[in-house]
């Protein structure tokens, strides 16, 4: 199961490299810093894109093949699953799609780049028609996780590319004045998609019973690496910004750099999470599967399908919660007295691992 979470967290890279690449690219020269990108970055991304969404369909073969066979069962699935008619049409976009960026100079002409990202925004929509929201609702499922894989790898993609491929700091300030508004949207566009996504699976006020089964906790999971991703993100839009104004001697690249390796864990979250069995019940999903194992390590109680879990505070969780909000403050304390960046990103994973067991050991 590992290399299916690392195939699924490395696609969403790629998609995010792609877009970061070409859409920066629209931005004229003096808003942006001096970004240098390797061709053979984009081309390594384009067949990224269809070596790891691969994985699903993999899957489902190896879950199938014993009953009729390995050859029958991926004939059936590629061509009667959803989700191999959809890796079918990403394999033949992807042909020209890398042939395309192979041949022209995508990264030199805005017309060849604006070709390129709408290579990128069908694949992208490709992904969206095979996942399990458009299986459950069709359009509002679709639209939705296309939304929410959109925003994600426009917020990242861009990120990505100025922290990794810059050459310096010029125009910092002129980047900062479009780019913290884009990810202001980009963010509330993600909060509010993957709300409804969620919906889709779980009820809002079974969230927390959710954490019995393996879905849940990938998913707290996922929502706890946000919260370090957001001080970053404050730093890097606010904090940042004003020391420039102050013309004060400080290295905006590395911060970015780290915002976007803890993003990265927020793909390996989410990639845990897409390939987990959705608790439409989460009692038939308890009676049938059993409980996820951290959660089987954490409660010592009895646990029974039908249960409903309750929470509260006691010394150890308080603990947990104080010793969460010193690494945040620690964080901030870090940036305050120009640590390397490095030291305030493990600060802000013992916060992640702090409120997790915390909000495990408040489970009663």
């Amino acid at each position: 199961m590992v290399w299916i979470y690392l195939s699924e967290s490395l696609l969403y890279l790629c998609f995010s490299l792609l877009m970061g690449a070409f859409i920066i690219q629209f931005i004229p020269d003096r808003l942006r810093p001096t970004i240098h990108i390797p061709k053979r970055l984009i081309q390594l991304s384009v067949l990224g894109v269809v070596f790891f969404s691969v994985a699903p369909v993999i899957r489902v073969i190896l879950f199938l093949y014993e009953d009729i066979g390995l050859f029958a069962t991926m004939e059936s699935v590629l061509s009667g699953f959803e989700v191999g008619k959809a890796w079918n049409l990403t394999v033949i976009l992807v042909i020209f799609f890398y042939l395309f960026v192979s041949l022209f100079p995508v990264l030199k002409s805005k017309l060849l780049s604006g070709i390129a990202l709408a290579f990128t925004l069908v694949l992208l929509l490709a992904l969206g028609w095979a996942s399990h929201a458009a299986s459950l609702t069709v359009w509002s499922g679709f639209v939705f996780h296309s939304l929410h894989f959109l925003a994600v790898t426009v917020w990242i993609g861009i990120l990505l590319i100025v922290g990794w491929c810059s050459k310096d700091q010029e125009n910092w300030l002129s980047y900062l004045k479009w780019f913290t508004p884009l990810a202001i949207v980009c963010f509330l566009t993600i909060a509010g998609t993957g709300l409804f996504l969620m919906t889709l699976v779980i009820g809002v006020k079974e969230y927390g019973d959710a954490w019995m089964v393996p879905y849940g906790q990938a998913l707290l999971m996922k929502h706890l690496t946000i919260i370090p991703v957001l001080f970053f993100a404050f730093i890097n839009g606010f904090w940042i910004r004003r020391k420039l104004k102050q013309q004060e001697q400080i290295n905006p690249i590395a911060w970015l750099k780290f915002e976007s390796i803890l993003l990265f864990f927020t793909f390996v979250s989410t990639g845990v999470l897409g390939q987990q069995e959705p608790p439409h019940s989460i009692e038939i999903t308890l009676a049938g599967s059993g409980p996820s194992a951290i959660f089987d390590y954490f409660y010592s109680g009895v646990i029974d399908p039908s249960m409903s879990l309750q929470f509260g505070l006691n010394t150890i969780n308080l603990l947990f919660f104080i010793v969460a909000i010193i690494f945040t403050w620690l964080i901030m304390y870090s940036f305050r007295k120009k640590t390397p960046a490095v030291v305030p990103f493990f600060m802000g994973m013992f916060c992640v691992l702090s409120l997790y067991f915390g909000l495990l050991a408040s489970i009663q």
